[in-house]
């Protein structure tokens, strides 16, 4: 596994733990959960990172998969 996967995969493991932990549901931003906030950023941004590693690692020629 290449290492940007690694980094990539232990981010978005912390940034998951954080997002489910128990205060994240009692404290309201902007009048909605910062759960829903935390699931939305997640959502968003995990396959835009990942697709942006995709495109930079097929750009340097490193894709092994194909």
């Amino acid at each position: 596994m290449d290492s940007g996967d690694r980094w990539y995969l232990l981010a978005i493991t912390i940034f998951s733990v954080l997002a489910f932990m128990p205060w994240a549901r009692t404290v309201e931003v902007g009048g909605m959960a910062l759960f829903g906030w935390l699931m939305a950023i997640l959502m968003i941004f995990s396959p835009a990172i990942a697709l942006a590693q995709l495109f930079i690692r097929r750009k340097r020629g490193e894709n092994s998969g194909s």
